[in-house]
């Protein structure tokens, strides 16, 4: 009898041992399956906000044609909100519009007013980004010709003209490389107005301080 238990024991083992690598590749499965669902949910949201990003500036301009605007050719075909023009074709066209007294050019600088004070471009308006919300509807005219705005690199003035856009601005042209790539005439102090610092007084024993030690 005990070689029957011994083989009622050892079919016994051998089921549970196929039963667990079974459970164990249920559970590798279960969890690709998972893996894969989480992969597929992240492209689906992706594509989703791809394609509400795409038709945004469609339906933008389609509600800006529908009350009589206007909206140039190229923002239509190519689906933006502005327009984005080198800094070059910026300082021509500031420059002509400046020698022509052309009012109907205007400038944005949407730094801070530290920034605009030391360098900036002549007869811009200063309307810092973090002020552009409770701004632009007195300051910056939607029946403009041209809207030129530009930060320090090109960061700040990009979100400024998206938001613009979505305000249903279409006459605005972002200065691509903002101030950084700007060589036209510029005004302003031309030096950053810094804090300086004096050095302590030694003490009388002679001894340094602690910061005049770490200077040498």
């Amino acid at each position: 009898m005990d070689w029957a238990l011994w083989a009622v024991a050892g079919a016994g083992l051998a089921a549970a041992l196929m039963a667990a690598r079974r459970c164990s590749k249920l559970v590798h499965e279960v969890n690709k399956l998972k893996h894969d669902q989480y992969g597929f949910d992240g492209r689906l949201k992706r594509s989703v906000q791809e394609l509400r990003d795409t038709i945004e500036p469609l339906r933008l301009h389609l509600a800006t044609v529908a009350t009589g605007g206007q909206v140039p050719r190229e923002m239509i075909v190519q689906g933006r909100l502005y327009r984005d023009i080198s800094p070059d074709d910026a300082r021509q066209a500031v420059e002509r519009a400046l020698q022509q007294k052309d009012r109907t050019v205007l400038v944005v600088d949407v730094r801070t007013p530290g920034e605009y004070a030391v360098r900036r471009v002549p007869g811009a308006k200063l309307v810092p980004i973090e002020e552009l919300e409770q701004r632009y509807e007195a300051e910056i005219p939607e029946t403009a010709g041209r809207v030129f705005v530009y930060c320090a690199s090109g960061e700040r003035s990009r979100l400024a003209c998206e938001f613009l856009g979505r305000r249903g601005y279409t006459n605005i042209c972002h200065i691509q490389g903002g101030m950084l790539s700007w060589q036209g005439p510029t005004e302003g102090d031309g030096e950053s107005k810094l804090i300086q610092i004096g050095r302590m007084p030694q003490p009388a024993s002679g001894r340094q301080s602690p910061s005049a030690q770490a200077e040498r």
